[in-house]
């Protein structure tokens, strides 16, 4: 054993005495660190690991969202120069008859997505290939103001679309056997050619391959949704991109055990003892192995970036727009920098007018940035693997510090997400992908919330309902404990079974109502809030618990003194039960502020009396007609901004006003939580 060696092995378990200045000296020398260095340590790893995640998931964020925008660029312009297809009120209409090629030579086509209809009365698209001879009778065959609309021609023969009952298109079937007639899925404007026959399947094949189809629909009067990929090609791109992720959850596996293999090596004194070759062949193996899985992760995540492009060019986008109904439209307004589809003859049913989307760079230097921030993470884990190498059980501290933060972030987020959807614009967030902060910064949910005079009412309501509640609760509730505590009274076990018997045998809800509604005539009046929950069995036991654990020598000495039952509860007795009392004070707090239930069942009529939460309930319960409001004004675009809200964004903005209160009032009630403050409070 070399001279080097001995001295490692002689000096890797000692404690180091020097600062964090010294930490370098401190590996140099080959001594562990010491408790401030390790926190430090520790500390600054955390950090480091912390915000390569972060940077990761943003710039894995942006990238996405640049891809989202570009995508919705390029489909919007698509759709301005196509034909659109869609179901008017009798008859199904063209638009823009003369429709774009795109760079790949196919033709544009938007087909209205065909909502829920009446069992027997549904209409879906049909294709058909005839020539321009036999249309005039098609169109008659099918019914009353049917119309085929040429998409593509082969020589005579051209491929048609109409839409139609699939009753019509039975019976005209029977009267012609030479019609055929194809139903679109109304997704994506698929057929199954394996069910076209073999006559015209060839150039069936042929010209549906020129065309193009984008589903199109309308969001709540808000956005208009465009689908292009296929839901074969959907499926396709989402089996392909988990296939992929699951093959990146092998490798971390992998390169999990690839390095607790080179720590083994690092920091066994077993491999040590054998001799410097066996160390030295394990360090090397898994380090080289370590190596290739670092570049396979960075490898399989960067097939999950280009996967998730495939993924979004194919799926569903949402495109803000302005609608409105029942308005003339001037063919010769100014128009500029709006895309205007209309609808119907003469009046426009339904006008969208869309901002002109531009290109945004960037999205490869931000994938870039992601994957080499995973990379840079993948080598730092075996980096601080060697700089703590001689501090010895290291496993559990980072075991602890990895699990406490993955914790952490699983209890923050859907927090942190909810405030984040409660101030994002309602339309916006209707696309999803809000993440920790808001990707539209709005207020308007909470100005609907606020927005009521009601609201004040409601929340003096609840605030003087929690308060009273918690007052009266703790008063009689730390008396009886008080009492029932005492050994000296003869009924104190009596008493105590009988009260906990009333927590296993519950008469229930009817028998409940009717005592307090009609019995106690309670219903309609504020103290049906007060009065059952002035006293609770469950937090009786829990003071009464915490009281018997007091010295007796507290009481005994001011009964010697002289003081009563009262003077001692109320001057030696509740200041130290301050912990327990704040910890009850909490829960029936939180409980009392949070129910809504007892104003649905007890106040039915007097709605000066509803709670904060139940005003709110209400709120939520009607948020999803906001969006509607815009049908029945003359300015809906106005309308659209001044109500900017979704049931989504109400809820959340609900869930932080309701929580708010109680998170601004535990703070001052979290320092009651220790325990133990009764020690020392009797000297010797």
């Amino acid at each position: 054993m070399s001279r080097k060696e001995k001295i490692t092995e002689n000096t890797q378990f000692r404690r180091s005495s020097y600062g964090v200045k010294d930490i370098p000296a401190t590996l140099r020398r080959g001594i562990r660190m010491n408790n401030t260095q390790m926190r430090f340590s520790l500390t600054a790893a955390t950090v480091m690991v912390i915000a390569l995640i972060l940077l990761i998931l943003f710039a894995s964020g942006r990238a996405n969202e640049i891809t989202i925008a570009n995508e919705r660029a390029q489909i919007l312009q698509e759709a301005t120069g196509a034909e659109r297809i869609e179901m008017g009120k009798k008859t199904i209409e063209l638009h823009q008859e003369y429709g774009t090629k795109t760079l790949d030579g196919k033709r544009v086509v938007l087909l209205q997505k065909v909502g829920q209809q009446k069992a027997g009365n549904a209409k879906s698209y049909w294709v058909t290939v005839c020539t321009e001879a036999d249309v005039p009778a098609y169109e008659a065959g099918l019914g009353k103001d049917k119309k085929l609309i040429l998409l593509d021609s082969r020589g005579d023969e051209g491929l048609y679309v109409t839409l139609a009952k699939d009753t019509e298109v039975e019976k005209f079937r029977k009267t012609d056997e030479n019609a055929f007639f194809f139903q679109l899925n109304q997704r994506d404007g698929e057929i199954d050619l394996n069910a076209v026959p073999e006559e015209i399947r060839g150039v069936m094949g042929e010209m549906m391959n020129d065309v193009e189809f984008i589903s199109f629909g309308y969001n709540e009067d808000k956005s208009i949704r465009l689908t292009r990929g296929t839901a074969a090609e959907v499926s396709s791109a989402a089996g392909r991109k988990n296939t992929m992720r699951l093959i990146r959850i092998i490798v971390i596996v992998l390169l999990i055990g690839a390095a607790a293999g080179w720590a083994y090596g690092l920091k066994s004194t077993k491999l040590a003892a054998k001799g410097g070759s066996a160390k030295r062949t394990v360090i090397l193996a898994s380090g080289i192995l370590a190596a290739i899985l670092i570049i396979g992760l960075v490898f399989t995540t960067v097939q999950l970036g280009s996967l998730e492009n495939e993924r979004i060019r194919v799926d569903e986008l949402t495109i803000d727009t302005d609608v409105a109904r029942g308005i003339e439209t001037d063919p010769e307004a100014d128009q500029s920098g709006k895309y205007v589809y209309t609808t119907g003859a003469g009046k426009t049913l339904r006008t969208v007018t869309a901002s002109p989307l531009e290109s945004v760079s960037g999205a490869s230097a931000y994938r870039i940035l992601e994957y080499a921030a995973v990379g840079v993470l993948a080598v730092l884990a075996f980096a601080l693997l060697y700089f703590f190498r001689y501090e010895r059980d290291m496993g559990f501290p980072i075991f602890n510090v990895v699990i406490l933060i993955l914790l952490m972030f699983i209890t923050l987020y859907p927090v942190i997400n909810t405030v984040a959807y409660s101030f994002n614009d309602g339309t916006d967030a209707a696309r999803g992908g809000i993440g920790l902060l808001p990707r539209k910064f709005s207020t308007k949910s909470y100005e609907r919330i606020l927005s009521d005079p009601d609201i004040a009412q409601a929340g003096f309501i609840s605030v003087a309902k929690t308060i009273i509640t918690t007052v009266l609760n703790l008063f009689w509730t730390g008396m009886l404990s008080f009492a029932l505590s005492r050994r000296e009274y003869v009924l104190r076990k009596f008493i105590t079974t009988l009260m906990v018997l009333t927590m296993y045998v519950n008469a229930g809800l009817i028998p409940s109502y009717l005592l307090i509604s009609q019995t106690l005539g309670l219903r309609n009046s504020f103290w049906v809030y007060i009065i059952p929950t002035m006293f609770s069995c469950f937090n009786m036991i829990i003071i009464r618990t915490y009281i018997l654990g007091l010295p007796d020598a507290l009481v005994e000495s001011a009964r010697i003194d002289g003081a009563g039952d009262f003077r001692i509860y109320w001057q030696i007795i509740f200041p130290l039960c301050a912990p327990v009392l704040a910890t009850v004070a909490l829960f029936v707090a939180v409980g009392a502020w949070n129910s809504w239930f007892d104003t649905m069942l007890y106040i039915p009529t007097e709605r000066s009396l509803d709670t904060l939460q139940y005003y709110l309930k209400g709120k939520l319960a009607t948020a999803g007609q906001t969006s509607n409001l815009a049908n029945s004004t003359v300015d809906a675009a106005a309308a659209n901004a001044a109500f900017s809200v979704t049931q989504r964004t109400v809820q959340c903005a609900t869930t932080v006003v309701t929580a708010l209160p109680i998170l601004i009032v535990y703070p001052f009630l979290q320092k009651y939580f220790v325990t133990g403050m009764a020690l020392g409070s009797v000297k010797g």
